[in-house]
């Protein structure tokens, strides 16, 4: 890669496009009439709204529970959730794509209220386009399906490669020496999505400019067959692939709590905070016998929690002494509700309490807010 200047340009595109619109063709003239000629090695970004309109990938919804939704059957995966004062839902999940996106990349901007969806296949979709593209000016290009997404531990939203078409999208740099002569080991640039950010600074569908070309990255165009696809880090691959509540509540054996989810605004006072956590407790299927045998009661606005015998002990659940399954029920309930409180930020120190026998009577939780650490 010589190429030292980069260029970003963005034609208008005047005509609407909509179900059935020859998106190609479209784009083709708006090519011609803002007098550009093409070039090998030219890149073209494209916003993946117009491809989905264009393909009919646009369906109704009549409010936001219908929403959410549409979201987890765009989804494969949920990673985080969660929940605002307004009562939405917004939730961080893996889509059929294969990205990992708020709303699934669902979309109802400049849409006339309808959800824009993903296009179904972005990387056949760049490829039809690049081929219609190239035919008409006899030239050599890339083309790269842009959507936006957020990004974890940054502020704010940017473009990345949904779709990807003519180069592999990812500049390998293991093997190659470094300006100090020493081999590198890890580094391999995402250059399709920093091509589709680069192209985000000068295009946007709702102003007419779906298209950006970028000339300069020429060098990059491999004739790459992967797609956008092979810039999806693979689950198993993937050390986020929960949110840190999400990963606590999995750990206690709870896919999908019921409820309202966390606050993603702080807005969940100490009682709000301390009453999940012990959904999530008694959720799911105990490890451990004994749960039954004990109640949980929340006390001073949710400061502590009180752990006391149930009026009506459960039966034994392994045929074992039905002191021995309490005293193992009350050490796990007072284990996992330690657990879940973390996942809520705050802290937990057990009191116990026994009989004079030195039998267990229960516990007592007091809860206090964790401190920000540097």
């Amino acid at each position: 890669m010589n190429d030292r200047l980069l260029t970003v340009y963005a034609p208008p595109v005047e005509e609407p496009i909509v179900p059935g619109s020859d998106l190609a063709a479209i784009l083709i003239n708006a090519l011609r009439r803002n007098r550009i000629d093409l070039k090998d090695g030219d890149v073209l970004v494209i916003a993946s709204k117009v491809v989905s309109k264009a393909t009919g990938r646009i369906t109704e919804v009549r409010d936001r529970a219908e929403f959410e939704e549409l979201v987890s059957a765009n989804s494969t995966h949920l990673v985080a959730e969660r929940s605002y004062a307004s009562g939405t839902t917004v939730q961080v999940v893996r889509t059929h794509s294969g990205t990992v996106q708020a709303a699934a990349g669902l979309d109802q901007s400049n849409s006339g209220g309808a959800v824009v969806l993903h296009p179904h296949d972005s990387d056949r979709s760049a490829d039809e386009l690049r081929a219609r593209v190239e035919k008409a000016f006899a030239v050599r290009i890339g083309v790269v399906i842009s959507d936006t997404t957020s990004r974890p531990w940054r502020v704010g939203v940017g473009d990345f490669a949904l779709g990807l078409s003519g180069f592999s999208g990812l500049d390998d740099q293991r093997g190659r020496l470094d300006d100090d002569g020493r081999v590198q080991t890890v580094t391999v640039r995402a250059v399709a999505d920093e091509i589709a950010a680069a192209a985000d600074l000068v295009k946007g569908s709702s102003r007419g400019l779906p298209m950006a070309l970028v000339r300069g990255a020429g060098g990059y165009l491999d004739n790459g067959t992967a797609g956008a696809r092979a810039l999806n880090r693979e689950l198993e691959d993937d050390w986020f692939r929960c949110g840190h509540v999400e990963a606590v509540h999995r750990g206690l054996g709870v896919d999908r709590l019921p409820g309202r989810a966390a606050a993603g605004d702080g807005g969940d006072d100490i009682l709000e905070r301390v009453s999940r956590a012990l959904r999530v407790v008694r959720a799911g299927e105990s490890r451990t016998p004994g749960h039954e045998a004990w109640r949980m009661r929340i006390e001073g606005a949710g400061s502590r929690v009180i752990i006391s015998p149930s009026d009506a002990p459960a039966s034994p659940q392994t045929d074992g002494p039905p002191l021995l399954e309490a005293m193992v029920g009350l050490g796990s309930l007072v284990e996992r509700l330690h657990t879940a409180l973390f996942a809520e930020d705050l802290t937990a120190t057990t009191r116990w309490r026994w009989e004079q026998s030195s039998y267990p009577r229960g516990a007592v939780i007091d809860i206090g807010l964790q401190m920000p650490r540097a």
